[in-house]
């Protein structure tokens, strides 16, 4: 996101970054759109659970295709977002607790496998669709039992 990185060009960077998880075709759409089509759904889904995706330091937003979807840039009014979420109370580290902190800044989309598998705790990783007017906030004052408060920190790999 950001600016209009030439076609080609971005073809060969994720053939070389994606190539050995699985095959894709690669179209572009429209000025900065690209279709990218995986041979298999577990290639597709390793490569958004591994993000974010950078090419010469531009963000590339990913997201799943859907019937009716726009695929004009200027359409775009939200975008995914891999937000790393900290100070985690541990009862909310499931997938229900996670979601629900997340909800604040947007929709849950998806959270990693080390933060699903639990393999450390000092921060969560989850991908929302974000609103492009959204504040990008670094804490969300979270209220718990018997009145106590729990302040999540929030960091973004990158901001529109």
């Amino acid at each position: 996101m950001g600016k209009k990185l030439p076609a080609q060009k971005v073809r060969e960077v994720l053939l070389r970054k994606w190539g050995q998880v699985g095959a894709f075709s690669f179209n572009t759409v429209s000025n900065g759109v690209f279709l990218i089509k995986f041979d298999n759904g577990q290639a597709r889904d390793w490569i958004v659970d591994n993000g974010p995706w950078d090419i010469w330091g531009y963000h590339l937003a990913l997201r799943k295709w859907t019937r009716g979807m726009s695929l004009k840039l200027e359409d775009c009014n939200s975008f995914p977002v891999w937000v790393k979420l900290s100070n985690v109370p541990v009862h909310l580290w499931t997938k229900l607790g996670l979601s629900y902190i997340a909800s604040v800044l947007g929709r849950p989309l998806y959270i990693d496998a080390p933060t699903t598998n639990r393999q450390a705790l000092a921060f969560s990783r989850v991908c929302l669709d974000m609103s492009a007017a959204s504040s990008f906030p670094n804490t969300i004052l979270l209220d718990q039992d018997e009145g106590a408060t729990t302040v999540i920190g929030i960091e973004y790999p990158w901001k529109p």
